[in-house]
Parts: structure tokens; sequence; C-alpha cells
């Protein structure tokens, strides 16, 4: 298995930022965000790194290439948000909340499926 082939992986690489299955569930699609590029060359390694489960999320950000790298996405992040109208904050907390609402109903659907009848 290469870093780049995505296996499930055991729920304690999430358990210590989170218990909820759906929270976990989005933060690894975060990681696969990542994995791609687009934030960046050193959270693409992170990410990598985290989904071959060699370091946990919660190790990772412990790292400081990483922490840093986090950090000035949440710099980024926290620039546009204060750029925003009120209204564009609350429509996307809205659709945070719709995606995490939506990621529980398949979530539960999927339980539903493999349950014995």
């Amino acid at each position: 298995m290469t870093a780049e082939t995505p296996h499930r992986l055991d729920r304690a690489t999430y358990m210590d930022l989170t218990d909820d299955p759906v929270q976990q569930r989005l933060l690894r699609r975060a990681m696969e965000v990542f994995r791609r590029g687009d934030a960046g060359p050193v959270l693409k390694e992170m990410s990598q790194e985290v989904l071959a489960g060699r370091v946990g999320l919660r190790e990772a950000t412990r790292i400081s290439a990483y922490a840093e790298a986090v950090i000035e996405g949440g710099r980024d992040f926290r620039s546009r948000w204060e750029a925003m109208s009120d209204a564009e904050r609350e429509a996307l907390t809205r659709a945070g909340e719709e995606q995490t609402a939506a990621e529980r109903v398949r979530m539960q659907a999927e339980r539903a499926r493999r349950r014995p009848v």
C-alpha cells in the first residue's frame, strides 16, 4: 500500500479530536482535499502522513512545519471570514451545518443497509 492509497483508518487517528463519527469522516475528507495539494505542499505532506496512518492528526499538528501551515491556513480563513458580510457568514455557517446533517443521514443509511434483516 502506498502513501497515496486510501485505506480505512483506525478511529483512534481522530478520536483525540472528536469522537463523533460524522466529524471524523469530515476530517478525513478534509485530509483528502489537502492530499491533492490545493492547500500547499506542507499540508499535502501532512495529509499523506495522516491518511497513510503513519501519524495521528493531533500528533501531526505538533510537528512544527505542519502546525505553521495549519496556523497560516487559519489566518487566511479568518481574513476571508472577517471580510464577509453577516449574510455571507450565516450562509457559510448554514452550509456547514447542512453538510454535517447530510453526512449524518448518509451514515445512518449506511448502517441501516448493513444491519441484518
